[in-house]
């Protein structure tokens, strides 16, 4: 048999470490974030109920409604992290729900197929104690893990994706291999099939486009930025919020997706690999919607194709400092304009944009700990595999695997981090922390509307 063949179903394969567990971070930091979106939901429902800020009969008019409207779509953040929660604290439910919708049935009481015993014996040797489940429907999922129960996890396959083993056995294989990577990470408990967090994040460009595109319309078609004003600048806060939201998440899933496929690559070799994910191309409303939670195909060809080259690791390492930069990024791109639109000089409008994400966004105790998951992340790989049930026996090392000429497996069957890559995923968030020990410019404390001992002495008036 091929090299294909013989890696992806023999005992198990030299497993690369997988990066930090970005989603289960970003999960994290949304929860610590939820004081901070407390109080900026407070804020929102003053200016744009009360008259507060703005005079009763601007907050009263046409335009106000619509932002009102727009506001709506903010709540995505809170969804996210109730999402995320309820996610991992109500697997039992997630798992009863998913298994009715999707008609999902043991494989004893499925129609009987060879495949279904090579399927359970591939997922013994690869995640043991994973259960099997075959969905019914016609357009039930080809392949997906789900989660029932903390320690219940699930690999449900489809009719069609049996015939898929059949015709072409190492494509499925790859296919299979892809998604126990996501068991290995503990991943099947915030995203995969009957996912509640997925699922708000896939329907983000619904909400974006009934919440904000058409209100924004509505806006225009009423002049309302005939000329720049408050009202503009507090438009443009809550326009730019939208997509600033999804960077750490949708990067964060991204990550997770190329992770898996570079075990599958280990496994199956690339060619195998593209050659299974051009056999799943989605289509319709949910090819749109899965780009947000999946990479775009370009991207994902252009990793699979170097998984085994030292880029790969170093890109995983690098996706969750580069998602809080891009973050920072976003919301700093979006401040200068909003502060020229308050009669601020551009200059000043930078400044100050600067000097509040120094404030506010970069703070030395996020970036202490992301250097930290980065440089020790080698060390905790290993407990973190074993949490989610990596098997206690050292997979056996295949010839031929992409484990690559200079990093042989060790004795426990993991492919450790090439040296130069891990060093210099470890320079940027050294880098970003240095600038967040720096002193303030001071531009803001200097501003009479930002400082914060005005704003309080404001409100005790």
């Amino acid at each position: 048999m091929s090299r294909n063949g013989n890696a992806a179903s023999g005992g198990g394969v030299p497993q690369a470490v997988p990066p930090p567990p970005w989603l289960w971070l970003a999960l994290a930091t949304y929860v610590y974030d939820v004081p901070a979106a407390v109080t900026w939901w407070r804020e929102q429902i003053q200016n744009l109920w009360t008259d507060r800020e703005y005079p009763a009969f601007v907050v009263s008019g046409d335009a106000f409604a619509a932002l009102r409207v727009m506001l709506i779509s903010q709540a995505l953040p809170t969804l996210f992290v109730a999402a995320g929660v309820a996610a991992v604290l109500l697997p039992h439910i997630r798992g009863r729900y998913t298994e009715w919708r999707y008609h999902l049935v043991p494989p004893a009481n499925s129609p009987a197929s060879p495949a279904l015993q090579e399927i359970q014996r591939l997922l013994d040797a690869h995640a043991p104690g994973t259960v099997l489940t075959v969905s019914m429907r016609v357009r039930g999922p080809s392949i997906r893990v789900y989660t029932r129960g903390w320690r219940g996890r699930r690999v449900a396959v489809s009719l069609g994706f049996l015939s898929l083993w059949e015709r072409h056995p190492d494509r499925a294989r790859a296919l299979l291999l892809h998604e126990v990577a996501h068991l290995a990470n503990g991943e099947h408990l915030i995203t995969g099939l009957g996912s509640p967090f997925t699922g708000l994040v896939g329907a983000w460009p619904v909400v974006f486009l009934v919440c904000a595109v058409t209100p924004l319309v509505w806006l225009i078609q009423l002049q309302t930025f005939a000329e720049p004003s408050l009202l503009t600048a507090e438009v443009l806060a809550v326009v730019a919020r939208l997509p600033q939201l999804l960077i750490v998440p949708v990067i964060a899933l991204w990550c997770a997706e190329l992770a898996a496929d570079r075990y599958a690559v280990a496994a199956a070799g690339p060619r195998t690999v593209l050659e299974a994910l051009d056999a799943t191309k989605a289509s319709g409303l949910r090819r749109v919607t899965g780009k947000l939670y999946h990479p775009p195909r370009a991207l994902r060809r252009w990793f699979i194709e170097r998984a085994d080259r030292p880029v790969a690791p170093l890109l995983l390492l690098l996706a969750g400092p580069i998602a809080l930069l891009l973050h920072v990024v976003a919301v700093t791109a979006i401040a200068i304009p909003s502060f020229i639109l308050n009669d601020y000089a551009p200059l000043t409008a930078v400044a100050t944009s600067f000097d509040l994400a120094h404030i506010n966004l970069l703070r030395w105790p996020r970036w202490a700990g992301v250097l930290a998951v980065v440089l020790f992340w080698p060390l905790l790989a290993k407990p973190w595999l074993r949490l989610w049930g990596k098997p206690t026996r050292a997979p056996t090392a295949v010839p031929g695997a992409a484990t690559g000429p200079d990093r042989p497996a060790r004795a426990d069957g993991i492919v450790p981090y090439p040296r130069r890559a891990h060093l210099l995923a470890a320079l940027l968030p050294a880098a970003v922390l240095v600038v967040t020990l720096l002193p303030s410019t001071g531009v803001v404390a200097r501003d009479p509307l930002l400082r914060p001992d005005t704003a309080t002495a404001q409100t005790e008036d």
